[in-house]
């Protein structure tokens, strides 16, 4: 009677689940979307809102962590912005963000205008508060992290506590996306 009883549950736990409702599972995690409203960008030596809608393609964004009284980043900061000139016009689905360490709005503002940097900046007014970008920051800047569209780390300025440095960075970068060029990534995105 025992295993009678036993095989009718088990029969049925069988039968449960292959006619259960499916779940789903929660969408992917999306740096655009957790960015929506925190982005500016230069418009002329003025910061403005930085529209949103251009990060939806964007499947690899790079965060630039600096400061203008930081004399390794500025040193770095005018070979990165040359970089990005040269990569961004083939690669639409590449994006840079810079995350100040300044100590103001203004500064940070002087900075960026100063080095004439064509990327956009999380708000300054974020900058404690960012859950997105802020859990990234190496110890010390610059740095450079590499992050995909879900936010997964691919490549960053520290290796564990050892600090490699952005250039490092900048070579990942340039290798993910000669592996990853625009062209399939937008043949990725058009499928349904």
């Amino acid at each position: 009677m025992k295993t009678a009883s036993l095989l009718a549950v088990a029969a049925f736990a069988a039968v449960t689940t292959l006619h259960a409702a499916p779940t789903s599972a929660a969408p992917p995690k999306s740096l655009a979307t957790d960015l929506k409203g925190d982005l500016v960008a230069l418009d002329g030596k003025k910061m403005k809102r930085f529209d949103d809608t251009k990060l939806a393609d964007t499947k690899y964004v790079a965060v630039y962590y600096s400061a203008h009284w930081c004399p390794p980043c500025r040193t770095f900061t005018p070979e990165l912005v040359k970089w990005y000139n040269a990569t961004k016009p083939a690669n639409p689905h590449f994006e840079l963000i810079f995350v100040s360490s300044d100590r103001s709005e203004k500064d940070m503002e002087s900075y960026m205008a100063g080095e004439q940097m064509p990327w956009p900046a999380l708000k300054f007014i974020k900058k404690q508060t960012d859950k997105t970008l802020r859990p990234h920051a190496g110890r010390g800047i610059p740095c450079l992290v590499l992050l995909d569209a879900t936010g997964k780390v691919l490549s960053h300025s520290y290796e564990g506590s050892t600090y490699v440095g952005p250039t490092k960075v900048m070579r990942d970068i340039d290798a993910t996306l000669k592996a990853n060029p625009a062209t399939a990534a937008a043949t990725l995105s058009a499928k349904p």
